[in-house]
């Protein structure tokens, strides 16, 4: 798990082998190909050259590199970084609300969305795709590009073992400030407790989906936010707007969990209409079990689609 006092991330290598060899596969086409593992129909444009391959009809003929053509009268077309693999981007709530400790030496929600963030980023490395983070609080915090290999992924290890970010309560208005940088034809994991205003956060996954990003919505609680146990009088403070309400629990139960049950049908309804993967996790779940299943899942789905 994320550990903010050492800078480091910690995860559990049983989580890392249960995934491995679990492909990312996207719901789209993406644009290019990595020796043929990500199917493609169209080439877009890109800005890191890698390599020449032999032009093939029907390959776009701005492509051809006639200087080469010129030296060896045979027709290449360039190659570039976004023909040769996929974008996976990560956006992770890094606010108040997510840092609140956790009871019972379990993860908080931020350890929790850290360690899945980066079991699923080395899934994407394995297989030679590019991966970039942005972390949110009050504002866009970090910013880390897509990139492959493993010092790339190392120090993707190195912003999860500490995140940034502060404040909250507007995630889905920093969110699509994010989603606005992000190209065409990706992979994008969304990972918040979803408790902030949905309507943003719902805009977003939309906007997302218009630019053809596979979108999956991770939704990481703590135990106790599902559960409720409290027992005692009880003072409640908000994490982020510093609000206190004291309160018997035994009185207040009934009618948090129907409004917290509400809350979470709007975001299952609104992801299943919409086409958006949604996984909800919390800290007290088997991490390995719920995730190895979801993502094995997820590329049947993927790969009956294509």
């Amino acid at each position: 798990m994320a550990n903010g006092n050492t800078n480091s991330l910690t995860i559990d290598p049983r989580l890392l082998e249960r995934l491995k060899g679990i492909e990312l596969k996207s719901r789209f086409l993406v644009r290019g190909f990595y020796e043929n593992r990500h199917r493609t129909r169209d080439f877009g444009a890109s800005n890191e050259f890698i390599e020449h391959r032999d032009y093939q009809q029907g390959d776009d003929i701005r492509r051809i590199d006639w200087r080469v053509f010129a030296r060896t009268n045979r027709l290449f077309v360039k190659r570039f970084e976004m023909e040769a693999n996929m974008r996976v981007h990560f956006i992770l709530d890094t606010s108040d609300s997510m840092r609140v400790p956790a009871e019972d030496r379990r993860p908080t929600k931020l350890d929790l969305a850290a360690c899945i963030t980066g079991a699923v980023a080395m899934m994407a490395v394995s297989q030679q795709d590019s991966v970039g983070l942005f972390c949110i609080g009050d504002r866009m915090e970090e910013a880390i590009p897509a990139r492959q290999g493993m010092r790339h992924l190392a120090q993707l290890y190195q912003h999860l073992g500490a995140p940034r970010g502060r404040g909250g309560g507007n995630f889905g208005e920093v969110a699509w400030e994010v989603m606005r940088r992000l190209g065409r034809r990706g992979v994008t994991f969304l990972l918040t407790d979803a408790l902030d205003p949905l309507d943003p956060i719902f805009e977003t996954l939309k906007g997302l989906m218009v630019r053809e990003q596979d979108v999956t919505l991770l939704q990481v609680l703590d135990e106790t936010e599902l559960t409720f146990p409290f027992d005692k009088m009880t003072e409640f403070r908000h994490p982020e707007s510093g609000r206190r309400i004291m309160g018997d629990p035994l009185a207040l139960r009934a009618r948090y969990l129907a409004r917290l049950e509400a809350h979470q049908e709007r975001i299952r309804a609104f992801c299943h209409q919409q086409g958006v993967d949604y996984l909800r996790v919390h800290n007290g779940d088997d991490l390995i079990t719920l995730l190895s299943s979801h993502f094995l899942q997820r590329l049947v789905r993927r790969s009956i689609r294509c």
